[in-house]
């Protein structure tokens, strides 16, 4: 069963996401001070690189060409965003991303035409994801010790934000593979 070109395009737009959100975790912990946010961040950053190689390697396993350039969906959000200033933003967006992460593996695993290999990865990636999400995860459990005028704004910033990028994706998608209807649907 080969890959089809749908499954290609979001495999690599996970993939540079994956990695582009390792980056920035591995940023924020040479940034800041806090042992929480250090060790919360570094951990973070190890497990999307560790995400972004899978989703490589499953990639060239299936024969696939791995693209660099294909946009990451961090992208799409400092579009309409900005690029965060501030921790109670970036850690807000962060939150934001990994629950419309989970929420889009979690969309590509209901189609039936997901490769074997591809639906592996996916459900290994999500257990992980689960593992440093949700109100238990550590950017949750610092923003908690923010102020929640300030956090209750940024997030309604950034839930408008998601919205409009899942929008975006979701039209792409359904432009682009008109054959096989769309993902990342709100």
């Amino acid at each position: 069963m080969p890959l089809i070109k749908r499954e290609l395009w979001l495999l690599n737009l996970y993939r540079n996401s994956e990695l582009h959100g390792a980056l920035l975790m591995g940023r924020l912990a040479r940034s800041v001070t806090s042992p929480d946010v250090l060790i919360g961040a570094t951990r973070h950053c190890a497990t999307e690189a560790h995400h972004a190689a899978l989703l490589t390697e499953v990639i060239a396993k299936l024969g696939g060409a791995i693209d660099p350039s294909i946009e990451t969906i961090q992208m799409h959000y400092s579009q309409d965003g900005g690029i965060p200033k501030n921790m109670v933003d970036l850690l807000v967006l962060s939150e934001i991303l990994e629950a419309r992460v989970l929420m889009s593996y979690r969309e590509h695993l209901q189609r039936s035409d997901v490769h074997p290999n591809v639906r592996r990865t996916l459900q290994r990636i999500i257990h992980d994801e689960e593992a440093h999400s949700g109100e238990n995860g550590w950017a949750e459990q610092f923003i908690a010790g923010m102020p929640p005028e300030q956090v209750a704004a940024t997030r309604a910033k950034w839930r408008d934000i998601d919205e409009k990028v899942a929008e975006q994706l979701h039209s792409r998608l359904a432009t682009d593979f008109p054959e096989k209807g769309a993902l990342l649907e709100r």
